[in-house]
């Protein structure tokens, strides 16, 4: 909210205080000041000057040497310009000078004449007509012939103003104005605050004026029209301009710059419409099916059956709080006006804003909420503007419909209560003063306050909010940190879960993988993209009430789609080999609709993308992942939707799979886009992610050797070799130290549903050197133990 510092000074005295002090105050009682623009940084040595003489160039056809009074001297300044005469005052840019357009005057010599600045036009001043009538001409500006000599242009054009961009929260509605922020100041600087003039006189009139219905109570609680008759179409005031101009508004003509100029200062958004274009009488109701209109922005807009309207008998007017219709402006032969004000739902008018893509001043009002002060304020304040402007007569012709605004809020209270919420001793009378600044009434009786709410603080409820209220002008620099009487000292620092997260991602960042981050919030079709059966349990997943879009609607139960999405953002940017890593949770609901909150994993997802990555080499980093956190783990082979059947495994614990990885489907890398081998996996880290890694235990290399023998047999190709693994070192006890893999074959000579696999086994005592005798029973007892569990055959 733009809030220029001379129309602050209509309300309240500020003229005396540096804007960085008022700055400085104003977010200490909770507001961000996120500017403080000075409107005539870019303007600098240009003052008026009044030309004397103007005799031709005696070099030049074109140019003219002028005599110009600057007030503190007379200089010649030496131009092309055909407009001016003597007599004119004009803007002088002097030795030195700096325009708006970047450009630097200096003191130069032009055909034999040293010109000592330049006059300047409107365009190099970079203003319009909305500052200076003439400003637009081509060529220079000439001032009216009152205008002070000597003087700096800004202070003449007005250009010299201070502007406070401050911003407010949206629990403060009744701040988005100048009035609201006048408030604020005068309370923080204890000075009296100045109300608007409402003043006007009224006239009686033959004209009908429309009368008003609303069908739809709760979208609109009240709405309030005003005839004005023999209106004028006329240019505003300077005063006006230049104050619409500081806010950031282009003034138009009176009546428009009349709206405008209450929705800034007031936070009342206004319509005028032109009588001539009402047909009949005024109803305020939802859309009808298939109904369109062609807005002020001249584009065609399809309307919703949510969406509020305000029509005529045949025909919708305006989008209700967010645009008028393309007739409901007012016009240069515009004669008769019914003006607007109201007051509509404010999630109604977001949505319908949101919706058409239609964003405007009184919309993005509205979207904050107006309160009923600020319905009859604006609205008066109008009327006066209109009386105090001669742009048209108020007649005493009115029509309103809704309901009456509700009575005040009044809230009980003491001093002792809201000193004892804010930990600090704050005195009755401060208290009072305080509520009273802001607009409070308050009455003592012994030591009860009754308070009442004005009617713009929406916000306030009860002692709480009064309290925030006092502490601001209070002063938050005056609460002590205290412990509270139960408190105690705690030793902070990470826990055992957190400290394990950290450790996990050093772990993969040594692997040369980046961490990612992407939106709890996935598309539903993620599910179908992923392959996911119809009755699989990731598919209930818990929907969004509001979602932004379909991108985000619905919270997801698996990390594997972000995950792909992010490596077809890679790899369609040219980026063809990554790993990426994401520890985020999941989120999955106990039972649909929600009735308890749903069930949050923290899941890891990894991803390799290029062409020296595989299986082999995703293995190796999960096993080092579940190696480092004591994972007692087997693997089998995957059935997880998204992941290569062939290529891919699956991690169990006591026989519940908590992971799964492999290579990514090529169906869904299709799906999503990917052109590149991707190798993924999903683990859940709930299972073991809090438990305190175990401290590594170290004991002497051993005394006795280790005897090596090899193993192969011949076995049903559908048997895991993590199941045969299993099953070698149960048979073999203590005794095995090592069972690794060193081949597997299939081809000639063994029949094509078989595979002959062959290990390196290792066997070592504590307290003696092994014998053949010893070795040789367990390696019988481990052929046994295989051919039981899968009718294995020993290859001699």
């Amino acid at each position: 909210m733009k809030i220029p510092m001379i129309w602050l000074n209509d309300f309240v005295q500020v003229d005396d205080i540096s804007p960085e002090q008022l700055a400085e105050k104003l977010v200490n009682v909770g507001f961000e000041v996120e500017e403080i623009i000075y409107t005539g940084s870019n303007i600098e040595r240009v003052v008026t000057g009044k030309i004397l003489d103007i005799q031709k160039h005696i070099d030049a056809d074109r140019l003219s040497v002028c005599m110009v009074d600057v007030g503190a001297e007379i200089t010649t300044i030496v131009t092309a310009a055909t407009n001016i005469r003597v007599g004119n005052v004009v803007p002088v840019a002097l030795d030195g000078a700096v325009l708006p357009t970047g450009k630097t005057i200096h003191t130069g010599d032009l055909r034999g004449v040293t010109s000592y600045g330049m006059f300047c036009s409107g365009a190099e001043l970079k203003i319009d007509g909305s500052v200076i009538e003439g400003a637009e001409v081509d060529g220079i500006l000439i001032l009216p012939p009152e205008t002070p000599i000597g003087q700096d242009i800004k202070t003449v054009l007005g250009l010299d103003d201070y502007v406070l961009d401050v911003s407010v929260t949206a629990n403060r509605p009744d701040c988005q104005s100048v009035y609201g922020i006048a408030r604020e100041v005068g309370a923080v600087l204890g000075r009296k605050v100045k109300q608007p003039n409402l003043k006007y006189k009224t006239v009686e009139t033959s004209t009908r004026i429309p009368s008003v219905t609303i069908v739809n109570g709760q979208l609109c609680t009240r709405y309030e029209g005003r005839l004005v008759t023999d209106v004028k179409i006329e240019t505003s005031p300077k005063w006006m301009r230049d104050r619409l101009r500081l806010a950031g508004i282009r003034p138009i003509n009176n009546l428009v710059d009349i709206t405008n100029f209450v929705l800034l200062e007031i936070g009342q958004p206004l319509h005028a419409f032109d009588l001539r274009f009402v047909d009949g009488d005024i109803c305020v109701r939802t859309a009808l099916p298939d109904e369109k209109i062609v807005a002020l922005d001249g584009n065609e807009y399809k309307l919703q059956d949510t969406m509020l309207v305000i029509a005529d008998d045949k025909k919708p007017l305006a989008i209700a709080g967010v645009m008028g219709g393309e007739y409901s402006g007012i016009m240069p032969d515009t004669t008769t006006v019914f003006l607007e004000a109201a007051r509509f739902d404010r999630g109604s008018i977001r949505t319908t804003s949101r919706t058409l893509g239609l964003r405007s001043d009184s919309s993005a009002r509205y979207e904050k909420g107006v309160d009923w002060f600020s319905v009859d304020m604006g609205r008066e304040r109008a009327l006066s503007l209109i009386s105090q402007l001669k742009a048209g007569k108020i007649t005493t012709s009115k029509s309103s419909a809704g309901i009456a605004a509700p009575a005040a809020k009044t809230i009980q209270t003491t001093a002792t209560e809201i000193s004892g919420l804010l930990g600090i001793e704050v005195k009755t009378q401060q208290v009072v003063k305080i509520l009273k600044a802001l607009c409070f009434d308050v009455v003592i009786s012994g030591e009860t306050l009754t308070v009442v709410v004005p009617g713009f603080r929406t916000d306030v409820e009860n002692y709480t909010d009064l309290a925030e209220e006092v502490i601001r002008y209070y002063g938050y620099d005056n609460i002590q940190s205290t412990f509270m009487a139960t408190a105690r000292p705690t030793v902070g620092g990470y826990g055992d879960k957190q400290e394990n997260v950290e450790a996990l991602k050093d772990l993969l960042c040594g692997y040369g993988a980046y961490e990612i981050m992407t939106y709890g919030f996935i598309n539903r079709k993620q599910v179908d993209m992923l392959l996911l059966p119809q009755d699989s349990p990731l598919r209930a997943m818990i929907e969004i009430k509001n979602p932004l879009s379909e991108e985000y609607a619905v919270m997801r139960t698996q990390l594997a789609g972000s995950m792909l999405k992010v490596v077809y953002n890679n790899t369609n940017r040219k980026n063809e080999s990554f790993r990426l890593f994401e520890i985020a949770r999941t989120f999955r609901p106990q039972s649909l609709p929600l009735t308890e909150l749903p069930n949050e994993r923290l899941t890891l997802s990894i991803a390799l993308t290029g062409a020296d990555e595989g299986f082999y080499a995703l293995k190796e980093i999960v096993g080092d992942i579940l190696h480092k956190f004591g994972v007692c783990y087997t693997m089998d082979y995957s059935k997880q939707s998204w992941l290569h059947p062939g290529i891919s495994a699956d991690i169990l614990t006591d026989d519940t799979i908590i992971g799964s990885f492999g290579k990514v489907h090529p169906k869904v890398m299709e799906a999503f886009g990917i052109h590149i081998d991707t190798y993924m996996a999903e683990i859940d880290l709930e299972t073991f992610i809090g438990t305190r890694i175990a401290t590594k235990i170290y004991q002497p290399l051993p005394k006795f050797p280790a005897v090596n023998r090899d193993l192969a047999v011949l076995i049903d190709d559908a048997v895991p070799v993590g199941h045969m693994i299993e099953a070698i070192r149960n048979a073999a006890g203590c005794l095995c130290e090592q069972v690794e893999l060193f081949d597997i074959y299939k081809g000639a000579q063994i029949d094509a549903d078989k595979k002959s696999v062959a290990f390196s086994l290792a066997f070592r005592a504590k307290d003696r050197t092994l014998n053949d005798a010893e070795v040789q029973t367990v390696m019988n007892a481990i052929v046994q133990s295989l051919e039981n569990a899968f009718g294995a055959q020993l290859r001699m």
